[in-house]
């Protein structure tokens, strides 16, 4: 499973580990020594919490609608790995029918499209470039 695919991800983990338990630990440092009201402590640490269980949560709900609705594969939640443009390039390039300058520019073109249709800049127009493109690396 790709860090994509995850509901929470690495950058996610790293970020509440970066600021979130840090501040929550400064806090709780400030509460003990006495120069915080136990109320602020709590505030300031619930509202931490609360920002990334809804950062989890919009996520969580981010994926589940994406999965199965061909968002990102248009062969639906199971593709074949036959019909994925970049698995056959692999495959290609394994087999020595491309070379590694052309691997790289195909793979570079192909995942530069596949990002722009999962972040949805151009919606339908994007989708046809990259059939066109699936169509050339063939």
């Amino acid at each position: 499973m790709s860090d994509s695919d995850r509901v929470v991800t690495g950058t996610m983990l790293g970020m509440f580990l970066a600021f979130g338990a840090d501040t929550i630990l400064i806090v709780a440092a400030l509460w003990y020594v006495g120069a915080v009201p136990a109320a602020t402590a709590a505030g300031v640490s619930a509202a931490i919490l609360s920002v990334f269980l809804l950062w989890i949560a919009v996520r969580w709900d981010r994926l589940r609608r994406t999965r199965g609705t061909g968002a990102t594969m248009s062969a639906g939640p199971n593709p074949d790995p036959e019909d994925d443009p970049i698995e056959r390039l692999k495959r290609r390039y394994a087999d020595g029918e491309v070379s590694d300058e052309e691997f790289e520019r195909r793979i570079d073109r192909l995942l530069d499209a596949d990002s722009r249709i999962e972040a949805g800049e151009h919606g339908d127009d994007a989708r046809e470039r990259v059939r066109e493109r699936e169509r050339e690396t063939e």
